[in-house]
Formats: structure tokens, C-alpha cells, sequence
């Protein structure tokens, strides 16, 4: 009786574990299919959303190759295919480009995503005031999130700023003592393009005797919904234009910044960055992922980001601490 018990129990076990290794082996081969669509981002937008999880795509992949190698399943190693073409993207973000330092005076920006419906005030408000950085920009700042930061922050004031009710509100704040790094020279609200409804916040500071264009932005998310995909390209279109004017035209360096709503390996991004000529300060440091906030890192994505002029360098890049909204803050400190 013990002995049928037992092997009921073995048998149990080995269907248990080749039903495992079916699954997995069914998901890697719709995770390789997934990493070759994803190169097709351009052509419709789920290819470009497939195009973002390529960390997750590298773990399904090792873990089924890995597995398959321990069964001798020869046919596992053509994963090796996809596998290499998720690491190509994702191997450069571990090193530093041979960037030039154009400054002795560090300038450090915190962007950071309130969300308007997180309630965790003076979680947010004791990290924005444990950090020293010369400009602070925020987005879906409601009116009710610039009232708390109007009176829970002794360190930093309010500069420029247009709280709306839904997810587009922004702000920028600069502190209370005038920084001794850089210069306002002016701040004001722009769109991009004109019939957008996407508030952004364009800063001309000077540093050195050299102004800095920057822009805090947030672009549409790349799905279908209303046309959203092709929105977000015309914005990274309009975003790339106004580097090049501030760059060429104006003679000034340029930093961008904030919730692009994409991951630098993703082609859109790379186009994007090919048209504005700006850097992606995430190169040697990783991949740092952002969003969601609430999950583990290796399941995040990093699409907060900061970009700037080839004759900026980035010195630090940290990702920030849980502020109570599904996206962690970004803080970058350039020279």
C-alpha cells in the first residue's frame, strides 16, 4: 500500500516537472518570437510595445537554455538566437561613453512622477527635501499635490508650474537659497506639438557663462488607445526638432528629461535620439528601471530618462526610493 502511495507520488512528480518544462519551453518560444517582432516596432504598434521587455526576454531565454542543457534538448541552444540579439541591446547601458567635461560646476536635476492619484504626501515631500539638487521638475502635479509640496517644503519653493487635475500637471521647483551651480535665466510652459494637450516646462539657465536649454517632458504611452503610438512619435519628432533649434540655432547645450513612456533600447528611442544628437545618461550605469515602482527591479522597466548635449557627461545617476507612485524618481547630477 505504502509502496503504490510512493510511486503514485513519483509519477505525480515527474508530470509535474515535464508539464513545467513544457511551459517554459512554450514561453521561450513565444518570448524568441516576441524579441524578433519587436524589431519591427515601426511597422505597427504591439511590435513596439514588444519591443520594451528585453531584460525580461534574456531571463526566459537563460533559464530555458539552461534547463535544456541540463535535459541535452539540442534545439534549446537556437534560443541562443534571441538571447544574443536581447543582449546586444541591453550590454552597451554597462558603459560609459568617452564623453568630454565641459564644466567644473556640477549641475544636479531631480525629476520625479507624483502621480495624481498617490496620496503618500509626506512620503514624497521628505524625498524631495532630503535631496540637494539644483532643479527639481515634477509631473501629474495636481493642485492638491502643489498645496502639500507649498507647505510641506522648507528647502524648495515653487518656480514654474501648471497643476490640472488628470495626469499632464507639472511643475518645477528651484531652492528656497538661490543655487550657487547655475542661473535662471527664463522658464515658461511649452507644447510640443502646438495642438497638444502634454504641458512641458523648457528652463534656459546659465552655468559658467554657458546657457543650458532643458526640458522636463512626458510623452504619450505607445499603445493604440486613441492613437497614442503615433502621437508619442510625433512628440519624440517635436522634442528632437527643438534640440536641434536650441543646439544649432541658439548655440546652447540641452538636457532632456522625464517620463518618455519608453525603454533606450526600443527603436523609436534610438531614432529619437539619432534625430535630437543628445546622449542617454543611462549608458554606464545600468539599467536602473523605474516602472512600475511597486515591483521587484528585474520586472521594472526604465523609462524615465535623462538625455543630454555630447559635451555634457554624466557623473551620477541614481534611481530614487518609493514615493508613493508607480514610477520611482530619477536623479542625475552632469558636468
Amino acid at each position: 500500500m505504502l509502496d503504490n502511495i510512493t510511486n503514485n507520488l513519483e509519477q505525480l512528480g515527474m508530470g509535474a516537472i515535464a508539464l513545467a518544462k513544457l511551459l517554459l519551453n512554450l514561453l521561450a518560444l513565444l518570448t524568441g518570437l516576441a524579441t524578433i517582432l519587436g524589431l519591427f516596432g515601426s511597422q505597427w504598434w504591439i511590435f513596439e510595445v514588444l519591443d520594451h521587455p528585453r531584460f525580461q526576454y534574456c531571463l526566459i531565454l537563460a533559464i530555458a537554455m539552461i534547463i535544456g542543457g541540463i535535459d541535452r534538448q539540442k534545439w534549446s541552444f537556437l534560443l541562443g538566437i534571441p538571447f544574443a540579439l536581447n543582449l546586444v541591446a541591453i550590454v552597451p547601458l554597462f558603459f560609459h561613453p568617452n564623453l568630454p567635461v565641459s564644466s567644473s560646476i556640477p549641475l544636479t536635476i531631480l525629476h520625479a512622477n507624483l502621480d495624481r492619484d498617490n496620496r503618500q504626501y509626506d512620503r514624497a515631500i521628505d524625498y524631495i527635501s532630503s535631496q540637494k539638487a539644483d532643479l527639481i521638475f515634477l509631473q501629474e502635479a495636481t493642485p492638491a499635490w502643489l498645496n502639500k509640496l507649498n507647505t510641506g517644503l522648507k528647502n524648495y519653493k515653487l518656480h514654474t508650474v501648471l497643476p490640472l487635475d488628470n495626469s499632464l500637471g507639472i511643475a518645477m521647483l528651484v531652492p528656497t537659497s538661490a543655487s550657487q551651480n547655475i542661473e535662471i535665466v527664463t522658464s515658461k510652459v511649452l507644447y510640443m506639438p502646438d495642438y497638444s494637450p502634454r504641458p512641458m516646462i523648457e528652463a534656459i539657465v546659465r552655468r559658467e557663462g554657458k546657457e543650458i536649454a532643458i526640458l522636463s517632458t512626458s510623452t504619450a504611452r505607445g499603445t493604440n488607445s486613441k492613437g497614442a503610438s503615433g502621437f508619442q512619435k510625433t512628440e519624440f519628432d517635436e522634442v528632437a526638432k527643438w534640440s536641434m533649434n536650441q543646439q544649432e540655432e541658439q548655440k546652447r547645450e540641452v538636457i532632456a528629461i522625464g517620463d518618455l513612456n519608453s525603454t533606450s533600447w526600443s527603436g523609436r528611442f534610438r531614432q529619437f535620439q539619432a534625430d535630437s544628437h543628445l546622449v542617454n545618461s543611462q549608458l554606464g550605469f545600468g539599467l536602473q528601471t523605474s516602472w512600475p515602482a511597486k515591483l521587484p527591479s528585474l520586472f521594472r522597466l526604465p523609462i524615465d530618462h535623462c538625455l543630454h548635449s555630447k559635451s555634457i557627461r554624466t557623473v551620477e545617476r541614481v534611481i530614487g526610493s518609493d514615493i508613493g507612485s508607480d514610477h520611482l524618481p530619477l536623479l542625475v547630477k552632469l558636468l
